[in-house]
């Protein structure tokens, strides 16, 4: 009689633990780590430099490229592997592309190191998924493409694709529909553009993701 009640006893407490840690609500991830903080910091001045390399002003993109220059060393030692060689391999592009005045290859490179440093970023410490980052990407690298005098459609139709699986990867996470459909009639858009090879029409669309983007980035930092 003792066994059995000792026994009842300890699978009533046994249950009562259980239903408890069921209910404990599991810690959040911390959001923005520093080593992120830094990343996301580092991003800036290579965004700049994509930009004011197809703008055609000298000045401007100079100084954009000394700002990158200027943080090379500190930049590269927050990664670390094969991304820090890749990163070295990349930046050597970006400044021969600037020696022989390709502002198309110039920027494009600098599409790729901001790229290279969104993926190294650590997901489950950000408060904005690093796709969102990606497709601010896409926009800087088809804006380059679409520079050039016979732009390589192969290219920006490998590109569309891959922004089409970044959207897709936090689609389902934005819960503002309006918002959700107007990044799917862009990306619709961009794979249109692409088939038509019509530049025109990219251009158009490619503004529209990069304005919906950061839109994307508001969404994500009110959560």
């Amino acid at each position: 009689m003792q066994t059995t009640l000792l026994q009842k006893t300890l699978t009533f407490f046994t249950g009562l633990a259980l239903a408890m840690l069921a209910l404990t609500p599991l810690a959040a991830p911390a959001k923005d780590s520093p080593q992120n903080k830094k990343l996301l910091a580092a991003l800036e001045p290579f965004e700049v430099l994509t930009e004011t390399a197809l703008a055609g002003d000298a000045a401007k993109s100079h100084a954009a490229l000394k700002t990158v220059q200027d943080g090379r060393a500190d930049t590269r030692a927050l990664l670390s592997g094969a991304n820090a060689t890749r990163f070295d391999e990349l930046f050597a592009q970006l400044e021969a592309a600037n020696t022989k005045h390709d502002n198309i290859e110039e920027s494009l490179q600098a599409a790729e190191l901001y790229k290279l440093m969104v993926l190294a970023l650590d997901a489950w410490t950000l408060t904005v998924p690093k796709e969102v980052n990606l497709l601010d990407y896409i926009g800087f690298r088809i804006s380059a493409l679409l520079q050039a005098r016979a732009p390589d459609w192969a290219a920006i139709a490998a590109t569309t694709k891959e922004a089409n699986g970044y959207w897709a990867a936090i689609r389902d996470q934005v819960g503002d529909t309006k918002l959700q459909g107007k990044m799917d009639t862009a990306q619709a858009g961009l794979a249109t553009a692409s088939e038509k090879q019509d530049a025109a029409l990219m251009k158009t669309n490619v503004k529209k993701d990069l304005d919906l983007v950061d839109a994307l980035e508001g969404y994500f930092s009110k959560k």
